[in-house]
């Protein structure tokens, strides 16, 4: 999933809900009674409180992010890789994978893992599991590295400490 050209239609169901709904809320528009509707129907009684918990993590956001966020605009088909990355938070939450899900918000913050996010994402990530809308973990593997690319005299590969 994480490439320059990902679309909304290479996500599943909860993938694009969720990716939906954090535009709604960055735009301004997340008190639509159309997205409380969609997410009333997709989680049933959990609906208002995943949107809530939402709301909570884009404006804590938006109030303690060090960085800028690139969002694409709500009815875009694109995905951002800042889309593609809460995507990857909120999987993260949802496998309950909390060393993965605290170095995503790390990097999305640009500053140390801190409430109320991690708690805002396992919240969503629940009620989309209680009611089957499936968020992935995008396969982070590195691509493999050939030895001879280490072999030039101006490549210094530092050494890695033993855990």
């Amino acid at each position: 999933m994480p490439c320059e050209t990902a679309h909304l239609r290479d996500l599943s169901q909860g993938e694009h809900m969720l990716v939906w709904g954090f535009r709604a809320m960055a735009f301004g528009v997340g008190a639509c009674p159309l997205v409380q509707r969609s997410y009333e129907r997709a989680c049933g009684v959990m609906g208002s409180e995943a949107l809530g918990a939402l709301q909570v993590f884009v404006r804590e956001l938006a109030r303690r992010g060090k960085r800028k966020v690139t969002l694409c605009v709500p009815g875009s088909y694109r995905l951002s890789r800042d889309e593609q990355l809460i995507v990857a938070i909120f999987a993260a939450a949802q496998m309950e994978d909390y060393p993965r899900l605290e170095a995503h918000l790390a990097w999305l913050l640009a500053d140390a893992c801190q409430p109320p996010f991690p708690a805002a994402a396992c919240l969503v990530a629940q009620a989309f599991a209680m009611n089957g809308l499936i968020l992935r973990v995008p396969d982070m593997a590195p691509p493999p590295v050939a030895l001879e690319a280490y072999e030039a005299d101006d490549v210094v590969v530092p050494f890695r400490r033993a855990i």
